[in-house]
Order: C-alpha cells, then sequence, then structure tokens
C-alpha cells in the first residue's frame, strides 16, 4: 500500500471505531487498551497541528472524542499511580500554610499563598517594566542606572518574596513526578489533546522570565493546562531581579544589554496570562479529583480545551453534536462514584463560572456549543444534589454570579439557569 492508502485506511479504522462506540452498545474498554494506539495514530497524523485538525476534521474530531474517552478509562482505573501522586503533591502544597490545619484546610491555605507571590511578584515586575518607559530608546548606563535607583521598592520586594518562598522548588517537583504520571498512564494522550500547550518543569539553573511560561492555546484569554509549576514561575522572575540587582551593584557588566531585553521581553507574555486569579489554588482543586475524584473534573477542563481547539475544524454541524454529547456522557458516566467530589465540584464550578463571566478565566471569552454547556450544568445539579450542597464553594459560586455585572457576563440567560439551579437544593 502506497503512504497515502495506509493513511486513508487508518482513518477510515478510526472512524469505523467511533461509529461503533457512538451509535451502538459497545464500549471503548471492549477494544481492549486502546490509549497507545491512538497516540501513535495521533503522532503520526500530527494532529498536535493545527493544520491537521483543517485538513482532516472528521477523523481530527473523531481522534479526539476517542481519545477523551480513552483518557477518562485510565485515569478512573484505581490502579495506576496518578491518585497516589495527586495525593502527594497536595501534601506538598500544604507545607505553604502558615499555622496548622486539617491537610485539605493546610493546601488551600498554602495555595493561596503561592498565588499570592504569583500575583505579586507580577505586579513589581510590570511596575519595573513601566520604570523604563517609553521602551525602544537607546538609553546610557547612566540613564538605566539612574532609574533603577528609582525602582529600589519593587526589586527589594522580589528578593522577599524570593526568601519567603525558598522551598517551592518541592512542590515543583511533585507536580513534575504527577505529569510524568499522567504522560506514562495516557501514553501522552493529554499533551497531544492540548497541541502545543502542555508545560514541562525545566531543568535547574537560571530561567528566562519570558521562558518560565508556555502558552499557545487558541483565544483571548492564555494559559497552560493542566499542570503549572509555580516554583519554575517564580524562579523566573527572580533571574530578573537577580540581573537588575547585579546592574546596580555594576556586577557581570557582560550580561547588563541582556537584563535590559529580558524585562522588555516581558511584554510579550499576554496580559491575562500575567493576571488570572487563583492559578494554585485551581491546580489544587485538580489534584484533588484526580486524588480522589477519579479525575472526572481533570477530564471534563480536558474536553473543553479540546472542544476549543477543534474550533476550527470544518465539518458537519450534526456530526459535531452528536460526537461531542456522546463523549460527555460517556466520561460523565459514573459520576456517584467519586468518594469525595469536593475538588471535582470546585472544578465544575469553576468552568461555569468561566463561561458566564467574561475574562474571568481559562475557559471564558469562547463561545462552546450550548447542548455541551446544558449538560454541563445538568452534571452540576446532579452533583450537589447527589452528594450534598453544604459545600462553602458552592455559596461562593452562587454569590460571585450574582454579583457580577451584566456587562461582564457572555451570557445571562446561562448565569439565570445556572443561579436557579444552584439556589434549588
Amino acid at each position: 500500500m502506497t503512504i497515502e492508502a495506509r493513511r486513508r485506511h487508518m482513518h477510515g479504522c478510526t472512524e469505523a471505531a467511533a461509529s461503533l462506540v457512538f451509535h451502538t452498545d459497545i464500549r471503548l474498554g471492549q477494544f481492549g487498551e486502546v490509549g497507545q494506539v491512538l497516540s501513535e495514530l495521533g503522532r503520526t497524523e500530527r494532529i498536535h497541528d493545527l493544520s491537521t485538525i483543517k485538513a482532516n476534521p472528521a477523523f481530527a474530531i473523531r481522534w479526539t472524542c476517542l481519545s477523551l474517552m480513552a483518557i477518562w478509562q485510565i485515569v478512573m482505573d484505581k490502579g495506576n499511580r496518578v491518585q497516589g501522586l495527586a495525593g502527594s503533591a497536595v501534601s506538598g502544597i500544604a507545607r505553604f500554610q502558615l499555622g496548622y490545619d486539617a491537610p485539605d484546610e493546610a493546601a488551600l491555605r498554602g495555595a493561596q499563598r503561592i498565588d499570592d507571590y504569583l500575583r505579586t511578584a507580577w505586579g513589581h515586575v510590570e511596575d519595573l517594566y513601566r520604570g523604563f518607559e517609553p521602551w525602544g530608546l537607546n538609553k546610557t548606563r547612566e540613564e538605566i542606572m539612574d532609574i533603577l535607583n528609582g525602582l529600589e521598592l519593587p526589586i527589594s520586594e522580589l528578593e522577599r518574596i524570593e526568601i519567603e518562598a525558598d522551598g517551592i522548588e518541592d512542590v515543583d517537583r511533585r507536580i513534575s513526578l504527577l505529569q510524568d504520571a499522567m504522560d506514562d498512564v495516557t501514553h501522552q494522550l493529554t499533551r497531544l489533546l492540548l497541541g502545543e500547550s502542555s508545560n514541562e518543569l525545566k531543568p535547574s539553573g537560571p530561567i528566562p522570565a519570558a521562558g518560565a511560561f508556555h502558552s499557545h492555546l487558541p483565544g483571548s484569554t492564555p494559559i497552560t493546562l493542566q499542570f503549572i509549576f509555580p516554583g519554575q514561575q517564580l524562579q523566573g522572575i527572580f533571574t530578573l531581579r537577580q540581573g537588575l540587582r547585579d546592574i546596580l551593584e555594576d556586577r557581570n557588566p557582560e550580561t547588563h544589554d541582556e537584563i535590559v531585553e529580558s524585562l522588555e521581553s516581558i511584554n510579550g507574555i499576554p496580559v491575562p496570562l500575567r493576571r488570572l486569579k487563583g492559578l494554585m489554588t485551581r491546580q489544587l482543586w485538580r489534584l484533588q479529583d484526580l486524588r480522589d475524584g477519579g479525575g472526572l473534573g481533570f477530564t471534563i477542563e480536558l474536553f473543553f480545551l479540546a472542544l476549543r481547539r477543534l474550533s476550527s475544524a470544518s465539518s458537519s454541524p450534526q456530526l459535531k453534536q452528536d460526537l461531542y454529547k456522546g463523549t460527555f456522557k460517556v466520561i460523565t458516566s459514573g459520576w456517584e462514584k467519586s468518594r469525595d467530589p469536593s475538588g471535582t465540584q470546585r472544578i465544575l464550578l469553576n468552568l461555569l463560572c468561566d463561561l458566564i463571566i467574561q475574562g474571568r478565566g481559562i475557559f471564558s471569552d469562547f463561545s462552546y456549543p450550548a447542548d455541551i454547556v446544558d449538560m454541563l450544568l445538568e452534571l452540576v445539579g446532579h452533583m450537589i444534589d447527589g452528594h450534598g450542597n453544604a459545600h462553602p464553594h458552592i455559596g461562593s459560586a452562587i454569590e460571585e454570579l450574582q454579583n457580577v455585572d451584566f456587562g461582564d457576563c457572555m451570557d445571562r440567560d446561562l448565569r439565570n439557569k445556572a443561579l436557579q439551579k444552584l439556589t434549588s437544593f
């Protein structure tokens, strides 16, 4: 067979398997463990490239839906290493809390503290950037020294954060071990689904500030998902801070121009990526969901991100609707088996609020299929009704939706339906 004939044959097999799964009682698991086959096929067909989605939309959609099912099937398996490593990562985050609390309460406080470091550090970096405006002018060494002398406060504050955040590398290490395990058990399907937006822990050593962030998701609210490394992000900022201190104290003069250029490159990192709040807190919920909820929330996030990537696929609307609805039904079946769904509930409520409020988070500013959003809302209602509605995060979501300005509301009808659903229990 020619290469092109083999490709058509592979596409035909994929589409036939998808038809059997979506239109009969056959489950993907009856084919065996197909994650590796789908992963190899995805790499061969360069599914991570958006041009593949545009050129072969029917194949891309079916491959994506089957891969989401395979990931759900793998992550839900209680025998894999993901659950234990997710618990280890939660414990690592708990070490950053102040005082003594129950383990998950300590982890929440630790995540909030790390979020505060990230938010505050970025604020100081933006102060430093503005201090050098206007850019594009050839500033003399004396002018640079004068500017930096007037920016002593943000530089000193970054030094304070660096001291307080000592040991955060352990959080990165634990998250990296979890990601390695996820790559292993899913045969890197999660990376292929996200295209080029996957993040990874870089080797130790100085990291440029712009190089500590990675963002390739299409849309106006870019962010890396699903695992972030807060220590690596802070290290990029601290490398910049050290370079500016070197200029002030006339150390390593050969690197001074490079440091100033590095500060200028900060403007290339999208503003939403620098200013989204609660990245570590949201990651904590993801870890708790993998530890206790069988990865339901993790898989649903993947599903919505995959739909975003598939938006460029020009295929039959009916085909998309059938495959998307069928996939969502499969990956949300068995939701009631979660032994502690609080992390999962938080993920789904956060996703729902993102869909409603403009610029709020990684799922905002994009129009998802109405049928899928309705199914998400129904699932949230079932989980709250089935597992109890006394959790404070439910009240927080209700309060946020009640207080949002209409001008910031992307979908007022969805907001009203969500509030009706959440307040009916």
